[in-house]
């Protein structure tokens, strides 16, 4: 007989694995394992319950990872519309993980895995940050203020310690400003609401997309000042933007460019992103086996992350055993 660990939010949070200074250190090995051949993703089988372009949909990403990690499972994600208008810090994005073990096929765990999904893609932008953005930065952008905000903010502030603004936007103009008041006070970089996509993108030396925007809003005008554009959201940029990079760095491109609603994925699929465009992986530069130069403003880097569930894995795997040393969870029997 065995047991399944049920792990809820409260419990993953306990682990310690969401922190973002933990979360790096985990998706940069894991992005290591995928460039050496040790971890194995499949195309995403995606539910679409809008057919208007619309983030509206559910999401199954199967994955392996190997090394020490050894681990298969499923990320399930549902990306919804609606928030609760009270509660300015939930995510429209919840998602739960299942951990099995490679070998006998027994399931390990299932736990919530909503922050463990925000957690990685934090990791995976400051893991860019650290690699592609001016050393110099000054200013950083940040469209979107919704549930995968705040890490993005988290992330820039763990990477780019020297950063003097970050310009947070979004439409509405109200859960950008709850974001900014909620971390004023805790950092020397100076936060702010910026009063729309111009005031915000102003200056900057990078850039990151955050939202769900059905349509692209990023222009190339908007990008005249930065040096490093993070896509980490859904249809943010327009063709005409993507132009203006001179190199593009993907977490992925395989396994996504026949599926993905992001928009550089859609732009390939229409015959207006040529693939030879693609630079090559962060995998690659995390492992030494490609080095691309920082951005600058002249020599713009885009870096598109599509989101692999190897991460969202490695985490949750993490947070298994640590919740096994710490008696955390529900066992409940198989």
């Amino acid at each position: 007989m065995s047991n399944v660990l049920w792990l809820s939010r409260a419990d993953v949070a306990r682990t310690g694995v969401c922190r973002m200074e933990e979360t790096v250190q985990i998706v940069e090995k894991a992005f290591r394992l995928f460039d050496a051949e040790q971890a194995i993703i499949v195309q995403e089988a995606a539910l679409r319950l809008k057919a208007d372009g619309q983030d509206h949909a559910c999401y199954s990403l199967p994955a392996y990872v190997g090394g020490d990690v050894n681990i298969c499972g499923l990320k399930w994600t549902a990306h919804g519309t609606e928030t609760d208008p009270l509660n300015m810090e939930q995510s429209r994005i919840q998602a739960t993980v299942v951990l099995t073990d490679p070998h006998s096929g027994l399931p390990l765990a299932v736990m919530n895995g909503t922050d463990i999904g925000a957690a990685r893609t934090g990791a995976v932008t400051a893991a860019a940050l650290r690699r592609l953005a001016p050393v110099h930065t000054k200013k950083v952008a940040l469209c979107g203020a919704g549930g995968q905000a705040e890490r993005q903010l988290q992330a820039v502030l763990f990477a780019l310690p020297q950063t003097e603004e970050i310009a947070v936007w979004s439409r509405g103009n109200r859960r950008n400003k709850a974001l900014t008041e909620r971390y004023r006070g805790t950092t020397g970089t100076v936060l702010r609401a910026a009063q729309d996509l111009d005031d915000a993108v102003d200056g900057a030396d990078v850039i990151i997309g955050a939202t769900s925007a059905p349509e692209p809003y990023l222009l190339p005008r908007h990008l005249r000042s930065a040096a490093l554009y993070c896509h980490i959201g859904f249809n943010e940029i327009t063709a005409e933007a993507v132009d203006q990079f001179s190199r593009v760095v993907v977490d992925t491109w395989e396994e996504a460019k026949h599926v993905s609603g992001q928009s550089l994925f859609r732009l390939y699929r229409e015959g207006r992103f040529d693939e030879a465009r693609i630079t090559g992986s962060l995998g690659a530069i995390l492992s030494g086996r490609l080095d691309v130069p920082r951005g600058t403003p002249g020599q713009k880097v885009m870096f598109d992350a599509f989101g692999l569930p190897i991460f969202d894995l490695s985490v949750a795997k993490e947070a298994f055993v640590r919740a096994g040393q710490m008696g955390l969870g529900t066992s409940l029997t198989w």
